[in-house]
């Protein structure tokens, strides 16, 4: 009896220690994005003592959220920051860090039109026109958005809005306004070239 007691306790110590862990990064990240709420209108908002906090509201006058959220992919855990703006362009495309593509779409991936950013790095284009993704590769503000949007997976440019995600070994780090703002404006530097 005394053995099944000592585990319940030591069970129930692990488990308070996860929980105290998982709440103390969730209150780091909600710490920096209450930084969002002094830069634009909107608000933090968290449903629960050990939840992910994310933020809601209006930037550059569009409605804006920025949320966090995670997957697993062949035995690795990746963390996304995930950006949802009512930023509205004219056309759809997709550009998409192409490793990180591979490993979702295999042989299909292998087709795709790709442009490299100024270190190297390779991203893939998709439009539906085949002529417009020529004139997309070329695009100086593509160019300038793939080699200075550091860790992007993906952004989708669509007639109602962009949707980005990155990913984040440090969402502590990855949150703070310092971090976070280079990139809104490379987003809004995109939103405004392909805007309506």
């Amino acid at each position: 009896m005394i053995y099944v007691l000592a585990i319940i306790v030591l069970l129930f110590v692990f488990w308070a220690l996860l929980m105290y862990v998982r709440k103390s990064q969730w209150d780091t990240i909600h710490r920096n994005l209450l930084d969002l709420e002094d830069h634009f209108e909107g608000k933090v908002i968290r449903r629960g003592f050990a939840t992910r906090p994310f933020f809601h509201g209006r930037v550059e006058g569009h409605p804006f959220t920025l949320n966090i959220s995670s997957e697993r992919i062949n035995n690795e855990r990746i963390t996304y920051v995930d950006i949802s703006w009512d930023l509205p362009v004219k056309e759809t495309f997709t550009i998409a860090d192409f490793n990180w593509l591979k490993k979702r779409r295999d042989k299909t991936a292998e087709d795709l039109k790709l442009i490299k950013s100024q270190q190297g790095k390779e991203f893939a284009l998709m439009h539906r026109n085949k002529n417009r993704l020529e004139q997309l590769v070329k695009s100086p503000v593509v160019q300038q958005f793939v080699s200075q949007f550091e860790n992007l997976c993906y952004v989708f440019l669509g007639k109602t809005g962009l949707i980005c995600e990155f990913s984040s070994e440090n969402l502590a780090s990855a949150t703070e306004f310092k971090s976070l703002n280079p990139k809104l404006e490379l987003l809004k530097m995109l939103g405004k070239e392909f805007g309506k």
